[in-house]
């Protein structure tokens, strides 16, 4: 894997508009090597890919089943304007 250097860390720094000190440069090019060696460890292990219908967590249908009301005059006492069964909106443009 490749390793981080102070020319990586002073671009990410400056990306990052961060202002970073020198011994802070040399500190961060240890740390970033270190995390970068514990993830070649994670990738050198042999484990099996999960199948992609592989979940944590049962999926089951959730939802209620549809049942049908009629309202029809209960939405038509709050509006005012109303023609017939309608309900009368302003126009948005």
């Amino acid at each position: 894997m490749p390793k981080v250097t102070e020319d990586v860390v002073k671009r990410v720094a400056f990306l990052s508009r961060i202002s970073l000190k020198d011994d802070e440069v040399s500190t961060f090019v240890s740390q970033f090597n270190s995390i970068l060696d514990y993830f070649s460890i994670i990738a050198s292990q042999d484990l099996p890919s999960p199948s992609p219908t592989d979940r944590l967590v049962d999926i089951r249908n959730v939802f209620r089943d549809d049942v049908v009301h009629v309202h029809d005059d209960d939405l038509s006492v709050i509006f005012p304007n109303k023609e017939g069964r309608y309900i009368k909106a302003p126009k948005i443009v």
